[in-house]
């Protein structure tokens, strides 16, 4: 079989193991072809790249193209760039250092996945580890190394695979071993953790409010009657912080006296805190190219009329919600591809409603585990120690992409997050999909994707501090290996070149 034929197998088992096919274990044997193909002396890093890039891209996230198909296009561009380098720095490492290329493989392809979550390109969506989430048993070991310790267990099986094929049989007893402690310690999170239930009254709200009328101001009057339909329900159910989703007011909330009073309106006449997302701007410096800041913002609204200070989204999709590179390249200004140039907020926020405290993300930002890790255990600069967040809340609004694969893909990064940090989240999604994720990574309650609706849960919580939030560093010295690695063997390479 062609080298090309065998990377373009590859590209297709990880982007099936992606899918909501429940085929996620084809990532324990998806990076065998490649590696097949990179024995090879006709393996080319440019084409196995293309392939990759192409195939993944447009199998996997084919949906963003329903927003901006340049998007689209400049996506599938940028990951032919970080395949190619990979490629080619693995390739190099293999031929010039054969006893360390399977740990040249490892460290090159989780470098790539780690330095996505950087930079104002950075879009980490493509995690290896996202394939196990039909795996509850295998993901709660990501409180020991997080999703770059899940994808390197998943690298090390397809190795080891590999190897045993080639005819190594000793390999197959490090499968096993693999195997045995990954599911042990599957096995002895579900036994030992411990989660303390309360009924702190919270709800999440799907108000299933179609994109297209959505900032219609035709419809505004509609949707804060849905709103209101909504709150009188939760109030019945006894709720006490309701959530909305992200952008929920399609208004400057903070400078519409109207939207402002129908909004105080529902946390007052129905006694409950409100936490919901809707646009904001400040008043920005004269050489700032326009004459406002705006921002994603949220907030959380209580029933005596006080309002929490602003939460800002600190981590904007590239390109979608702000072009790259405005501040060094001013001329960016002038190009618009629909995006709404959101300035980028800096802080976090810690909230509190009744007894409990909760830190909000919006939309995109749960991909990121630092900034969710950060939220949930921040650590107290005085004592060293960590102060543990009651519960996470995560809004968002996948509306944009319909009935695609989009809004899933989205979702169940929820679920890793609340095991990094064993944690509680609350997901509220305009059309979905919606969902509360318990600190063992289950989903408690879930509406599903285009349905109206409201979900509520009792808030677990685990005193548990993971590992991880105390080790967090440890991927830079993957990125170290592989920068190592690559250095020794452009070293041994031109050595071989003067002989």
């Amino acid at each position: 079989m062609p080298s090309l034929l065998l990377a373009v197998v590859s590209a297709l088992l990880i982007s099936l193991s992606r899918l909501p096919l429940h085929l996620g274990w084809l990532v324990f044997v998806a990076w065998i072809p490649l590696l097949i193909s990179m024995e090879r002396k006709d393996f080319k890093p440019l084409k196995a790249a293309a392939a990759f890039s192409i195939l993944q891209i447009g199998i996997v996230f084919y949906w963003i193209a329903e927003v901006t198909p340049g998007g689209l296009v400049g996506i599938i561009i940028l990951y032919f760039l970080y395949y190619l380098l990979s490629f080619y720095f693995v390739k190099r490492i293999w031929d010039t250092l054969p006893k360390y290329k399977y740990l040249g493989f490892v460290a090159i392809l989780l470098s790539f996945e780690y330095l996505q979550n950087y930079g104002e390109m950075r879009f980490p969506w493509f995690n290896q580890a996202y394939s196990l989430a039909d795996y509850g048993i295998l993901i709660q070991a990501a409180d020991i190394g997080g999703v770059i310790l899940l994808s390197c267990l998943i690298m090390v099986i397809n190795v080891l695979i590999y190897s045993s094929i080639k005819g190594k049989l000793r390999s197959l007893i490090g499968i096993a071993i693999v195997a045995v402690l990954w599911l042990g310690y599957g096995l002895y999170c579900y036994k030992s953790i411990k989660l303390i239930k309360h009924d702190a009254g919270i709800s999440v709200m799907q108000p299933a409010i179609p994109q297209d009328v959505k900032w219609d101001q035709e419809f505004y009057n509609f949707i804060m009657k849905r709103y209101d339909e909504m709150c009188m329900q939760a109030a019945k159910d006894s709720t006490r912080l309701f959530i909305f989703p992200e952008a929920a007011i399609p208004d400057y909330l903070m400078y519409e006296p109207g939207s402002m009073q129908a909004v105080q309106g529902f946390a007052s006449k129905y006694n409950m805190d409100i936490f919901t997302g809707f646009p904001h701007y400040t008043t920005a410096p004269p050489e700032h190219v326009n004459p406002v800041y705006y921002y994603n913002a949220a907030s959380l609204f209580k029933p005596d009329g006080s309002i929490a200070p602003l939460y800002y989204k600190n981590i904007l999709v590239p390109v979608g919600e702000r072009m790259l590179w405005l501040d060094t390249f001013p001329f960016l200004w002038k190009l618009q591809f629909g995006q709404a140039n959101w300035e980028f907020g800096t802080e976090l926020s810690w909230m509190k409603s009744g007894d409990y405290s909760f830190s909000p993300s919006i939309c995109y930002e749960i991909a990121f585990a630092d900034l969710n890790r950060n939220m949930a255990i921040p650590k107290d600069n005085k004592t060293g120690g960590y102060n543990k967040t009651d519960y996470l809340i995560n809004v968002t609004n996948d509306a944009w992409f319909g009935t695609s694969y989009g809004p899933w893909l989205h979702a169940v990064m929820t679920k890793f997050r609340a095991i990094e940090n064993r944690i509680q989240i609350y997901r509220s999604a305009n059309t979905g999909i919606s969902m509360i994720v318990d600190p063992m990574g289950r989903i408690i309650s879930k509406a599903g994707l285009m349905e109206q609706g409201i979900i509520g849960a009792p808030l677990n919580v685990s005193a548990r501090i993971p590992l991880y939030r105390k080790i967090a560093w440890y991927p830079v010295a993957i990125v170290i290996l592989a920068i190592g690695l690559y250095v020794i063997s452009l070293l041994i390479g031109k050595r071989r070149w003067k002989q």
